[in-house]
């Protein structure tokens, strides 16, 4: 991507607002000029007060227009940094809602290959660097090369050898410091990299500060980050900053031995008469204005350059393919969930099924348990009925609907899902409850509670509904946890339900309480049951034993025991004296 092209991506977020852009722009131009026009005052001023025919009425109105030009400049730049503060911050959060947006809509396999630090990590140095472009570059930069071009005009039409001299320095400069500055960009790129798995393993870590403590492995964790804060990242930086002083030590020597020669070359024009000594201040002037942004180049060039390469990578994320929620897909009215599995076959890869001609079928409102060891696809085989991952094979209906016809958002909001491990957000309790239904009153959301039998550890807590729960939940127990889920699955009266191990990790009390509760909200549902433990599902309608891949066994629990298969072996492992 040429460099025209990583504008064209800076002018697209900034398009939205073009109107305010517009508007700054034209400040710009005018502090830009007044700006230019100073050194020529300088000038004027010198030579006049130095002339016989001195005029003090001309001086002071030399004066009065510098000094009403720099009150002017004042107040455009007071404007343009207070609004171009808020378009830089409002493109930021633009560009850091529309990724996010899109990743939540990624599937699920996305997300369970991607790290969550990493790509945090990527969002907010794209939004740090959107703002730094927009900020420093489009409202400073682009005025200050402005005024350099104006004030090259101005010295051009006064003296044109000093202008030429300004010009072919101001060109030589950006030459040098472009063809140096790609070396400092590819070790940006290198260091970037670096960052973000450094951070990606932080967040990571933090993420997973209860096994670390449950592991003693605090030393071993502390190990891991200094070498990749301190060893990796620091000898990224290291690198960089190298490069950095390498380029910085030549801008100052070119800039350096170019102004000596053309001062030089100044004083030889003064001593012949062939300018004035308002002209060398003006020259002088103008050299300022144009050393200020100059010093400045390699580094906002190399910002720009390495904010728009973490921004690409950034927004390569909107390249993948969003889940298609089939917005026009079916809608059914009235269902009644029978569910029915035809010739089902699943894998990630195309010749390693996980599932393998899978068929059965459920009657509406009837419980059905999956049995299985571990890797043996059953909480696969219920992550396709909400279309997680579309199967390889065959096809799952609801009332006789093929689920692929059915609007993606309409499938997910029958589907209640109670998983083993709970994770809440970072919010109070209310807003756990009513995430499945968003629009619920405070009356349905207790009534949720008390069906969950949740309502009498919720009012126990000092801000009750309003009690924050932490990280993940972190505050409550598991068993809490679990009654918080079924309350949400309650009030979303979702008729689809999947309770996968939803009490192996409970004592016996809460396992009472919780196993109470899905009583409760497992009536007038089709319900799904993943359980190890098998006297949890002993009432189930039917018991599908799966074995690689496969269903090896089904029928209800008596059956499965007089069979005398896996499922009966399974049973006497578990209850064995």
């Amino acid at each position: 991507m040429n460099t025209i092209d990583e504008f064209k991506i800076i002018l697209e977020y900034l398009k939205p607002y073009k109107k305010q852009v517009k508007k700054l722009a034209v400040l710009a131009v005018i502090t830009s000029l007044f700006t230019a026009i100073i050194p020529y005052i300088y000038g004027r001023l010198v030579d006049a007060v130095s002339m016989s025919t001195f005029s003090v009425n001309f001086v002071l109105a030399l004066l009065g227009i510098w000094l009403l030009m720099d009150i002017i400049s004042a107040f455009c730049n007071k404007i343009i940094e207070q609004k171009g503060s808020v378009i830089r911050v409002d493109i930021a959060n633009d560009l850091v809602c529309k990724i996010s947006q899109h990743i939540i809509k990624l599937n699920l396999e996305f997300h369970s290959e991607k790290s969550i630090g990493s790509i945090f990590s990527k969002l907010e140095r794209s939004a740090s660097h959107i703002r730094m472009i927009t900020g420093e570059i489009v409202f400073w930069v682009f005025p200050k090369f402005l005024t350099i071009f104006i004030g090259i005009i101005i010295l051009f039409s006064i003296e044109p050898l000093l202008a030429i001299g300004v010009f072919l320095l101001f060109f030589g400069y950006i030459v040098i410091t472009i063809y140096k500055v790609n070396f400092l960009i590819e070790a940006q790129k290198k260091l970037s990299k670096t960052h973000e798995i450094a951070s990606g393993n932080l967040y990571d870590a933090f993420l997973n500060i209860n096994t670390i403590k449950s592991c003693s492995a605090e030393n071993f964790q502390n190990k891991k980050i200094k070498k990749d804060y301190r060893e990796n990242l620091g000898f990224a930086y290291k690198n960089y900053f190298s490069l950095w002083a390498s380029i910085m030590f030549l801008q100052n020597i070119f800039l350096s031995c170019g102004f000596f020669a053309l001062f030089c070359f100044a004083l030889i024009l003064l001593k012949n008469n062939s300018i004035t000594a308002g002209t060398l201040i003006m020259f002088l002037g103008y050299f300022n204005i144009l050393s200020a942004p100059l010093n400045n180049l390699a580094w906002q060039w190399e910002r720009f350059k390495t904010g728009i390469t973490v921004i690409k990578r950034t927004r390569e994320l909107l390249d993948i393919e969003p889940e298609n929620y089939n917005e026009k897909g079916k809608i059914i009215k009235n269902i009644k969930p029978k569910i029915e599995f035809q010739d089902i076959s699943f894998g990630y890869e195309k010749n390693k099924m996980i599932l393998k001609d899978i068929s059965f079928n459920v009657p509406a409102y009837k419980r059905i348990a999956l049995v299985g060891g571990s890797g043996e696809g059953k909480t696969t085989l219920v992550d396709l009925i909400s279309l997680y991952s579309a199967p390889s094979k065959g096809k799952i209906l609801i009332d006789d609907i093929d689920i692929k016809e059915l609007n993606l958002s309409f499938l997910r909001k029958i589907i209640a899902y109670v998983p083993q491990e709970i994770i809440l957000f970072n919010d109070t309790v209310k807003n756990n409850i009513k995430y499945g239904k968003p629009n619920a009153t405070n009356q349905e959301i207790i009534f949720a509670a008390k069906t969950a039998n949740a309502n009498e550890f919720i009012e126990g807590f000092p801000n009750k509904y309003d009690q924050l729960v932490g990280e993940r939940g972190i505050k409550l127990s598991t068993g809490q946890k679990q009654r918080i889920a079924i309350a949400r699955a309650l009030i979303q009266d979702a008729k689809i339900l999947i309770l996968d191990e939803a009490t192996s990790a409970l004592d016996t009390k809460s396992e009472k309480l919780v196993q109470n509760a899905l009583e409760k909200l497992i009536k007038h549902r089709t319900t799904f049951i993943i359980a190890h433990r098998l006297s949890t599902i002993k009432t189930a309608d039917k018991i599908l034993v799966l074995e690689k891949g496969k269903i090896a066994e089904q029928g209800t629990h008596k059956q499965l025991l007089a069979r005398k298969g896996a499922y009966h072996k399974f049973y006497s492992i578990q209850f064995q004296k």
